[in-house]
């Protein structure tokens, strides 16, 4: 066989059905099949999905791969040390490409001019992007949409397997951290609107919304490694000009500081401060909650959210201060 242009590396783990819709749009690209092989790494599935999509045929080169758990960057540089192509072509076990995702991926790096190109990833119910570095033209690094030159991936060292907490099957941030060091080698970078694939919605569930919250467990690291880069494109908004960083951080932090002054006002008997000093912990839970739901957080019927957005600041705040003290730093609290 021919060696290819892509390597198509997917790390899965217990979603064998999802897998299977993914490696359905991957056998519908425009690109020729014998221009990229697909490398799924099982990272210690419990659901068969090793055994139920190795029996299957597939237009392309499929490679499967199976190790114990150890989170998706150790499955990921896996599956690069396993990849014969000249780029590599990360994509996620539920995610769907676009039918031209490679083929659009090869206009803009076929000429040699970039090492790492992010695509546009949208919400698979609305044409919304799932997540980018605001305000920024330097991409996200979402490694669901993600190319790299498999020579630059081998020399910065692939994804660092600090950012996964295996006892809770967590993971954050170590695709900012992989993009951050690219940076720094000064490859060259770019953006692509047409390289496209759809994600499913996210936050649809309050469990779901405390475990991502839970994920900023990994924010002190990332600090500790890049804190330059930290402080200018971690969570940057942009909000009527004005440039605002860590929106999410400091609202939790004044929800924090007004529950505090609401009991002390309880305690105190101070009737006067009681109602302004709720109203202002209320919002900011609500604007704690707009990140999460956007425009559907105006649903305020909806009672289990509503108290559960009341929890969810003080999960966020926890979750970093048990980093700064597991990775012995303490910049990213302000």
């Amino acid at each position: 066989m021919a060696k290819p242009l892509f390597s198509v590396v997917v790390p899965t783990y217990n979603r064998r059905e999802s897998l299977g819709q993914c490696l359905e749009a991957l056998s519908v690209q425009t690109l020729s099949p014998s221009s990229f092989e697909v490398i799924i790494v099982d990272d210690g599935s419990t659901d068969g999905t090793t055994e139920h999509w190795r029996a299957r045929t597939f237009p392309f080169h499929t490679v499967f791969l199976v190790v114990p758990n150890g989170g998706a960057s150790k499955a990921r540089n896996t599956g690069v040390a396993a990849a014969n192509g000249k780029y590599i072509a990360f994509t996620e076990d539920d995610v769907l490409p676009d039918e031209n995702w490679l083929q659009n991926a090869l206009k803009h790096i076929e000429n040699g001019a970039v090492d790492v190109l992010e695509g546009r990833t949208t919400d698979l119910n609305r044409e919304k992007e799932v997540r980018r570095f605001e305000g920024s033209h330097v991409p996200s690094f979402i490694p669901c949409n993600l190319f790299v030159r498999k020579g630059v991936f081998d020399q910065v060292g692939g994804y660092d397997p600090a950012f996964y907490d295996r006892s809770a099957h967590l993971y954050f941030r170590e695709d900012a951290d992989l993009g951050f060091r690219m940076l720094d080698a000064g490859f060259r970078v770019a953006f692509a609107h047409d390289v496209t694939v759809a994600h499913p919605p996210q936050f649809t569930t309050v469990r779901e919304c405390f475990r991502h919250a839970r994920r900023y467990v990994f924010d002190p690291l990332l600090y500790k490694k890049h804190p330059a880069r930290f402080r200018a494109l971690i969570e940057v908004k942009k909000v009527l000009g004005l440039t605002i960083r860590r929106p999410q951080h400091y609202v939790a932090l004044a929800y924090v500081g007004f529950l505090l002054a609401l009991c002390l006002a309880i305690v105190w008997g101070d009737q006067q401060c009681v109602a302004p000093l709720a109203v202002l912990a209320f919002g900011c839970s609500f604007l704690f909650r707009f990140k999460y739901q956007g425009w559907r957080a105006l649903r305020l019927h909806e009672v289990h959210w509503m108290l559960g957005f009341l929890l969810l600041p003080l999960i966020y705040l926890a979750s970093v201060l048990k980093g700064c003290i597991r990775y012995r730093t303490w910049g990213s609290l302000i």
